[in-house]
């Protein structure tokens, strides 16, 4: 059985400790239906346990929109977005970063 492997490239900084952001690339094996999150849980669960994220704890349907970021460039909820080869995974534009994808969520009253 052989596996799709595919390139991830995953927005990192920790602002406790690094002076600018970076990318960090993962690769990871490509199963059909598989979305933005699922690829962040695997790199979670296989690869790099020190990745900061918002995880399926606050819904995966869609709704909070907690795991709002980009992918691709493009805004999108993380658990909704399926993911089809390499992909660069991003927090919002504009969000003050707590540590990777975990971002202070905005001040003008959008939640």
């Amino acid at each position: 059985m052989s596996e799709n492997m595919i390139n991830v490239k995953v927005f990192r900084f920790d602002p406790s400790v690094d002076r600018e952001p970076y990318y960090k690339e993962y690769e990871v094996p490509l199963q059909q239906g598989m979305g933005a999150m699922d690829i962040l849980d695997y790199i979670y669960q296989n690869l790099d346990s020190t990745i900061a994220y918002y995880d399926h704890a606050g819904c995966s349907l869609g709704i909070c929109a907690r795991c709002a970021g980009k992918i691709n460039g493009k805004s999108g909820l993380l658990c909704q977005t399926i993911v089809e080869g390499n992909v660069t995974l991003e927090p919002l534009s504009g969000s003050e970063v707590i540590k990777d994808l975990v971002v202070i969520r905005g001040e003008k009253g959008d939640g």
